[in-house]
């Protein structure tokens, strides 16, 4: 008895810790996609499904998903497209422990910004095999094709891709970065120490196909005279005819009017039918199809007994970009209690912000500053205290 209450107490806590982990939920799902977690079992992807941080999304080719994140952001996953919610960390509001990194493995989707990344922009990246993005609240579309394998054309120059649609987004590697605005594209070949570059046009993976609508072809069907066919038996453009008239009618003999006999005369009648052209409208019929409901299998829960090792999360402190090669309009409006300036600047991708330069902070705690991949320095702002 004490073993049974373990082993669900166990399972109670087990089922906790799942919905702790639960990233965001499948608003919309279509074709043949699955999710795969980061204990390597398989599920099909369901419209209000869960996904957790360590789940991997794999979509088919025509197959396609749209996900709302727990701080209301959105991913729409593109055909063809493997991704991973690496980390994915939010207590429900913007404190400073949120977190979130996509590793995009192969195709594209798009990405609406919630919360995280709103307030502190450096918790919110996006990462391929060749760069890594980052965001200033944006809607933009990463993208990476991978180089073709057994002779299969690739949708274009293998490497990352960002379409931005608003905001704007950074793309950087060890060589650099580069700020992509809005209606725009930036690109990092699938090269080693490739630098981000703006290109001149967006490319045209990004811009979804047109369809000509089908042609519809005129069918002439009979029709007894005045009826319209059913609705299924019609379409735009049809034709009534009137069936042929057919003379019925009774044969009259006619009698002798003298007394001498005469042959019986056989006459027919003659019958005048004008015939009124007959106008029919037919309107089109819209019908309005509403998804299926899936009903999901229950599942039968069986008792578990399990060993819950203890969770430790090492929380990195937050660094801020404080070089000064990415500022512009840099004005002194103070002094820190270290001796160093207090600034008043602008970032060249266009946010307004106000702190300390990492060169002057290098020279009395050299600690607090750190140099990231893309060669630009970072401030530890609580080293400064």
């Amino acid at each position: 008895m004490k073993n049974f209450i373990f082993a669900v107490g166990a399972l109670a806590a087990l089922v906790s810790l799942d919905v702790a982990a639960a990233a965001g939920s499948f608003q919309f799902v279509s074709g043949d996609v699955k999710v795969t977690s980061a204990t390597g079992k398989d599920r099909i992807a369901r419209k209000g499904g869960d996904i957790n941080e360590g789940d991997t999304i794999t979509s088919a080719a025509s197959a396609s998903a749209q996900v709302k994140m727990k701080d209301d952001g959105l991913i729409i996953v593109r055909p063809e497209t493997k991704l991973r919610i690496t980390t994915f960390r939010f207590s429900g509001k913007a404190d400073g422990s949120e977190r979130s990194l996509i590793s995009l493995v192969k195709g594209g989707f798009r990405a609406i910004t919630g919360m995280i990344g709103r307030s502190n922009k450096e918790n919110y990246k996006i990462e391929t095999p060749t760069a890594t993005i980052g965001i200033r609240g944006t809607d933009h579309e990463p993208m990476f094709i991978p180089n073709p394998v057994d002779g299969r054309p690739a949708l274009g120059e293998p490497g990352t891709y960002d379409k931005v649609n608003s905001g704007a987004a950074v793309l950087s590697t060890a060589k650099g970065l580069v700020v992509i605005n809005p209606n725009s594209a930036g690109f990092v070949p699938n090269l080693a120490n490739a630098r981000p570059t703006i290109l001149p046009n967006i490319p045209a993976f990004y811009r979804p196909p047109t369809r000509d609508e089908p042609a519809i072809v005129p069918v002439a069907r009979q029709q007894p005279v005045g009826t319209l066919a059913s609705p299924g038996g019609l379409i735009k453009g049809s034709t009534l005819t009137k069936a042929p008239l057919t003379n019925n009618l009774p044969v009259t003999t006619l009698k002798p009017v003298t007394g001498t006999l005469a042959a019986p005369v056989t006459a027919l009648p003659t019958t005048t039918k004008t015939l009124q052209p007959l106008t029919t409208t037919i309107q089109p019929i819209t019908t309005t199809i509403q998804p299926a409901t899936t009903i999901q299998p229950a599942t039968t829960i069986q008792p578990l007994t399990t060993t819950i090792q203890p969770l430790t999360t090492t929380i990195q402190p937050t660094l801020t970009i404080s070089d000064r090669r990415l500022k512009k309009n840099i004005k002194r409006i103070g002094t820190h209690p270290l001796g160093i300036g207090m600034y008043e600047f602008d970032y060249v991708w266009g946010e307004h912000a106000k702190g300390v330069m990492a060169d002057e902070v290098r020279t009395v705690r050299p600690d607090a500053v750190t140099r990231g991949a893309d060669g630009f320095d970072r401030v530890d702002y609580s080293k400064l205290k």
